[in-house]
Order: C-alpha cells, then sequence, then structure tokens
C-alpha cells in the first residue's frame, strides 16, 4: 500500500475537526515515524487548517516527529529524576561513541536527542532506540544495548 493511501485512510478515521488534529497526527507519526510535508499538506487540507497550523502542532510535541528520523533513532529522558540518575553520562557515552552531538540532523544514520520526562521516574533513566524502551540505564550498559542495534 502506498504511503499516500495510508495517509487517506488513517484521516477517514476521524472526524474533520479540530480537536482530532492531535489523535490524527499521532496515528500518522506511528505509521510512518515522523509526519512528512505530504502528509502536514494532507492533514491541513482534511481539517481545512492552515499548514502553519498543523506544524506548530505537530513541532510542539516531543513525540510527533517532522523530519525524516535516523536509521538509528536514540531518545534519552531529561527530566530532573533521570538527570539526577546518570542521563548526561549516557548521552555523553552515545555522543562519543557515534561522533555526535545531542540534537544534530546532519547524520542520516544516527540521531540522539534529549526528549521531556516520560512521567516514568522510578524506571529512569530512559533511553528509548527506534521505539524501543529501556529502563535503568547506566552509561556503562549504553554500548551493550547499542551493540544490538549494530
Amino acid at each position: 500500500m502506498q504511503k499516500s493511501s495510508t495517509t487517506s485512510k488513517i484521516l477517514l478515521d476521524f472526524d474533520p475537526e479540530a480537536a482530532n488534529l492531535l489523535p490524527a497526527l499521532k496515528k500518522i507519526n506511528v505509521a510512518f515515524r515522523y509526519i512528512s510535508e505530504v502528509d502536514a499538506e494532507k492533514v491541513a487540507e482534511y481539517f481545512e487548517l492552515p499548514l502553519a497550523k498543523v506544524y506548530e502542532t505537530a513541532s510542539f510535541y516531543d513525540l510527533l516527529e517532522t523530519k525524516k528520523p535516523a536509521i538509528l533513532e536514540i531518545e534519552v529522558c531529561s527530566g530532573g529524576d533521570c538527570t539526577l540518575g546518570e542521563s548526561a553520562g549516557i548521552i555523553k557515552e552515545i555522543e562519543n561513541r557515534y561522533r555526535i552531538k545531542t540534537g544534530d540532523e546532519f547524520n542520516p544514520k544516527v540521531r540522539l536527542k534529549k526528549i521531556s520526562c516520560l512521567g516514568r521516574c522510578s524506571e529512569g533513566p530512559i533511553m528509548i532506540v527506534n521505539g524501543k524502551v529501556y529502563e535503568k540505564m547506566t552509561a556503562s550498559g549504553v554500548h551493550k544495548i547499542l551493540g544490538e542495534w549494530g
């Protein structure tokens, strides 16, 4: 099935009311790991909203992406408890391993970003790799897990 027809089918699951914009964007994001420019235009047309409103909504939430994902997407929680629990050391290990910096989007293979608190403080620090959640991370455990991803 082509991407554009899948997007159209997703949109048909929602009444074209502004209140359904975020749920529709979330579902598109889950299906494709990001919201492309073409998808954003379809959403704007379907909901009869300005394209800027679609991008404003999509870019506000950490769990929605408007850029094509890298092959390896790594996210580390930067909430208070995770930061106290060594998330800075985890980030530094990842940066050193791949010779990247947090937030850089230049490497099409690996992207690392800090994300807001996930509300899983008792399980932190949290690291997410391509959607898979790893709990109680340590800087020393980063290499073992990332080794599983290549």
